[in-house]
């Protein structure tokens, strides 16, 4: 079973939960998780609503064209039941095939109906997590700018580009946003730190390219900021010189 049964609303929801220890424990989850209960209505929803974009109307021609072609369609021999024994066994699979090459065919255009479908599905709940972490991320930073006791710093990088940071220790909380600072290579990255009389405390990486700002660690009224460049992953400890050592007024 999952680690974290929210996590398996989609997959139910689909239909996908083959284990079956596995789908009975969700759920005895679903039955007192409000939350899963509600995703579960919509990942629903959206499986239907999906289902019913794929719907096309056939075009205004088509049936002309069925009604009119299947005077050359060649009709399946009737069943003989006064046929001596052995051409009736011939008979028999001569009319059988054609049913069963139907039969495939429609599970087979079922099944890759349903594979559209979970892809699509899946595709959606991927890009709502995203869509809910962005949002979270940005509720964070608007808590930390709208912070009674926010304090502002911002500092020119050696090397090029600044870097300004918003800090409130009511929040406990630290934004920080660059610009312009040089490109690293894949091997490297910025690293953010807090520092204090105790020493440096890794706050996180700063994602290249990025512009947009972000929260970094855990914020303390003595702490300050510093940027350091470290191999890509970051390290636990500072390895060069901060390239820009701030601390809010």
């Amino acid at each position: 079973m999952s680690d974290e049964p929210h996590a398996l609303a989609g997959a139910y929801a689909l239909d996908a939960i083959d284990d079956a220890a596995e789908r009975r424990l969700f759920e005895a989850h679903l039955a007192g998780c409000e939350a899963c209960a509600t995703e579960l209505r919509e990942f629903r929803e959206t499986t239907a609503r999906l289902a019913m974009a794929a719907a096309e109307a056939p075009p205004a021609a088509l049936r002309g064209r069925v009604l009119a072609g299947i005077r050359d369609v060649r009709q399946l021999p009737p069943a003989a039941s006064a046929a001596p024994a052995a051409p009736a066994r011939r008979a028999a699979p001569s009319a059988s095939r054609p049913r069963r090459w139907r039969r495939a065919v429609a599970a087979g255009l079922a099944a890759a109906a349903c594979l559209v479908t979970a892809a699509s599905v899946t595709a959606v709940v991927r890009e709502r997590h995203r869509v809910e972490r962005t949002e979270a991320a940005y509720r964070e930073v608007a808590s930390v700018l709208s912070a009674p006791d926010a304090r502002t710093a911002t500092g020119r990088a050696a090397g090029g580009g600044t870097v300004t940071i918003v800090a409130s220790a009511l929040r406990g909380r630290v934004v920080v946003s660059a610009s312009g600072l040089r490109a690293l290579p894949p091997s490297q990255a910025y690293q953010l730190w807090l520092i204090d009389r105790s020493g440096p405390r890794s706050a996180g990486l700063l994602p290249a390219g990025r512009t947009d700002p972000v929260v970094a660690g855990t914020w303390r009224p003595a702490d300050k900021l510093g940027v350091t460049v470290e191999p890509a992953g970051g390290s636990a400890r500072p390895t060069t010189e901060p390239l820009v050592l701030l601390s809010p007024a």
